[in-house]
């Protein structure tokens, strides 16, 4: 496939965040539509696997959230082009 040649490697230092991400894109509210992540699903997520150092969640839910940022702004223009 075209699209997967273009695929850049993933840094072994992320793949701890790119595993949540995916894991907690799976928590998604469903309906009409593509909805963000719910914060709470970072929050318990973050919780499960140890992450309770203020600064250390803060980056955590953060990068999450801007993930999650982008794909729904991609789901949007999809939804929006001609």
């Amino acid at each position: 496939m075209p699209f997967m040649q273009s695929r850049p490697a993933l840094a072994r230092h992320l793949l701890f965040e790119w595993t949540a991400f995916r894991r907690l894109a799976l928590d998604r509210p469903r309906g009409f539509g593509i909805a963000p992540i719910p914060w709470s699903s970072i929050d318990r997520y973050a919780n499960r696997f140890g992450i309770a150092d203020p600064d250390r969640f803060e980056r955590f839910s953060r990068l999450m959230m801007a993930m999650d940022a982008a794909v729904l702004r991609i789901a949007t223009e999809k939804d929006v082009a001609p």
